[in-house]
């Protein structure tokens, strides 16, 4: 019992003296607090940090020749931070460089809060800037504004470098605490800067800058907005808005943007995008968007198509023959991607096309790059495709599938460029591959399948009956036909075939056409931009209205036409030789048919006049034998 009442007594005693340590260190805490607010007080008071502009003025000017102006007062705050307030300040250019400032700010301030510093965990507040404008020049010699203050601080950062982390992650010689990373935000409004390259005659400039967020805290998400207002040499204007919820979480090192909404010129998208793992040469990005519509060439100033006709498109397609592209890809950043996401837009313009309701899912790993599926509507009809790209190899390889359902072709070819040589209703399915860095080598490692089918179109550019109708005149000896609309409608076109190492080759084209049918074979050679087809055309009708002839001439024979020559310009000739050849073993045929009929009457006839002479002489030979026995009757009847 002594023992356990002397050990209550103890514990008595101890929480007593506890209680003392706990009451003095709240003195002793209150006291410091007391003490620092003093001390700040009193350096406020007797401290004017305007004495000591001109100090600071001079010291830029005989460090870097520079003019360092001030054009307001500097204040300090004490409640509810602890801060500075800069008036307006600017730093001079060079020599050599005009008398405009490289650096001029109307207003700045930062502070640290008071609640934050009485903890001894510092905390920044947040950081205002007013009307900021820089300007970076590189003169006709490849001297630029900024090398001389740069060549200034090269041994301050070596310095700094030379501060190596102690074990706890310090720099050495650092404070005893820790500067919070929390701070109260941005409020960052009309920035300028002036990126001016005269050797190079290039200019970017951004006419209005704003950044605002909320209170940063680690892990937490915070608001952000952004508006850019920029242009370039090139008539390259940028109007750019950005506003989120941003949230960093620091132990996974996970970036999210969420709720965000942004603006680029005309082109707005909205939704969610997150990176992570920022260890990696590239981040992992997922994201979901979607955007109401985007004209990528009104972003990058493509000119709307135009119809040069064929006579101007030959040339550029004789100079295309002898060049080459290199598409060289970012093999090692490809191979380090890690995407998955997907976008979806309700419109979309790009190379003059117009497509709705476009669904991509994007996807990168390991090496393979896929858009699958991509599906979108198109001039009355529907796309369904694929389109992946593995560079887990020394060279890039590419897959591409594809299949079209009642696309309005001679509209969509029409905007892509300026004309139609087809139009109809076309169902396609196409399945590509190849592989390579340049456009020869893509267009020779082709290989694959393509089927087309066309539906009450026209092929435009030529006229297929009139050039017929020629063929039959000049064989006549006629004059040719008036000329007519360069068109030869149809009802139906197929074709299918397989392209291998760059050449397409088919032997099933069908053509129904009124009054007229046709069957085809050839290639085209993607290699060298040409065509080597021979369709055979039949005439199934007759046609009033060409000089008031009919067709039956011609009626039922095989007319082959050439379509041979460069892709833009290709030349359609109807064979003469060939058709005057057929004609005369038609002709030569049709008199040996004829001389044999009239042989094998003639046997026939010869035939008959043999049996008939052969039948007259036994009727003659039992006349005589019937005469004889008569005869003998007779002698036999009177003997």
């Amino acid at each position: 019992m002594q023992v356990i009442i002397s050990d209550y007594r103890q514990g008595i005693k101890q929480r007593k003296e506890m209680k003392k340590i706990i009451r003095y260190f709240l003195l002793g805490v209150a006291a410091a607090i007391l003490f620092l607010i003093a001390t700040i007080a009193i350096f406020l008071a007797v401290f004017d940090a305007n004495e000591y502009k001109e100090d600071l003025s001079e010291l830029v000017r005989k460090q870097t020749g520079r003019e360092l102006q001030f054009h307001g007062d500097v204040d300090l705050t004490i409640f509810p931070a602890l801060g500075m307030k800069l008036g307006a300040v600017s730093l001079s250019n060079p020599e050599g460089f005009g008398a405009q400032p490289m650096i001029k700010v109307k207003q700045a301030s930062i502070s640290v809060d008071m609640a934050s510093l009485i903890s001894f965990a510092p905390e920044i507040d947040k950081l205002v800037m007013r009307d900021l404008e820089v300007n970076l020049i590189t003169d006709q010699s490849g001297r630029s504004n900024w090398e001389d203050l740069l060549r200034e601080s090269a041994p301050a950062e070596a310095e700094e470098t030379e501060k190596a982390p102690d074990e706890a992650g310090k720099p050495k010689g650092g404070p005893d605490f820790d500067i919070a990373i929390a701070f109260g935000g941005l409020d960052l409004q009309n920035i300028k800067l002036l990126w001016l390259d005269e050797r190079a005659g290039s200019r970017f400039e951004i006419v209005d800058l704003d950044i605002g967020t909320g209170r940063i805290e680690p892990n937490k998400p915070f608001p952000m907005t952004l508006h850019l207002d920029a242009s370039a040499s090139g008539d390259l204007d940028i109007v750019f808005d950005f506003e989120s919820d941003v949230e960093y979480l620091i132990e996974r090192q996970h970036l999210t943007f969420d709720n965000m909404a942004l603006k680029l010129n005309e082109f707005a998208v909205n939704g969610r995008v997150a990176l992570s793992d920022f260890a990696k040469p590239t981040p992992a990005l997922r994201f979901d968007l979607a955007s109401p519509n985007l004209d990528v060439d009104a972003l990058l100033g493509t000119p709307p198509a135009a119809d040069t006709g064929p006579q101007a498109s030959q040339p550029q397609a004789e100079a295309k023959a002898d060049e080459d592209t290199r598409i060289e890809l970012p093999m090692e950043t490809l191979r380090d991607l890690d995407i998955d996401g997907k976008i979806a837009i309700a419109q979309i313009k790009v190379q003059n096309l117009r497509l709705q309701e476009v669904d991509i899912k994007v996807q990168a790993q390991n090496g393979l790059v896929s858009l699958k599926p991509v599906t979108l509507n198109l001039y009355g009809g529907k796309s369904e495709g694929a389109i992946v790209v593995d560079v887990r190899s020394a060279s890039p390889k590419y897959g591409i599938s594809e299949t079209l359902s009642a696309v309005q072709v001679g509209d969509l070819l029409k905007d892509y460029s300026g004309k139609a040589r087809i139009s109809g209703n076309l169902n396609a399915e196409t399945n590509l591959s190849t592989s390579g860095e340049w456009l020869s080598e893509l267009k020779r490692n082709s290989n694959g399948t393509i089927k087309l089918a066309f539906l009450d179109g026209a092929l435009n550019g030529f006229n297929l009956r009139h050039s017929i109708d020629s063929a039959k005149a000049k064989l006549r000896g006629k004059e040719a036909p008036p000329k007519q609309t360069l068109k030869t409608d149809f009802s139906s076109l197929t074709l299918s075939g397989v392209i291998e190492n760059g050449v397409f080759r088919s032997d099933d084209l069908d053509l129904k056409a009124p009054l007229l049918r046709a069957t085809g074979r050839g290639s085209a050679d993607l290699n060298n931009e040409v065509v080597d087809y021979l369709v055979d055309t039949k005439l199934v009708g007759t046609v009033e209205g060409q000089q008031g002839d009919a067709a039956d001439e011609l009626a039922g024979l095989d007319i082959p036409v050439s379509i041979k020559g460069a892709f833009a310009d290709p030349k359609i000739d109807v064979l003469l030789d060939e058709l005057l050849k057929q004609r005369a073993d038609e002709e030569k045929a049709r008199l040996k048919a004829e001389i044999e009929a009239q042989k094998e009457e003639l046997r026939k006839q010869l035939e008959a006049e043999k049996k008939a002479l052969s039948e007259s002489k036994e009727i003659e030979k039992a006349k005589d034998k019937a005469k004889k026995k008569l005869e003998d009757k007779l002698k036999k009847l009177f003997d």
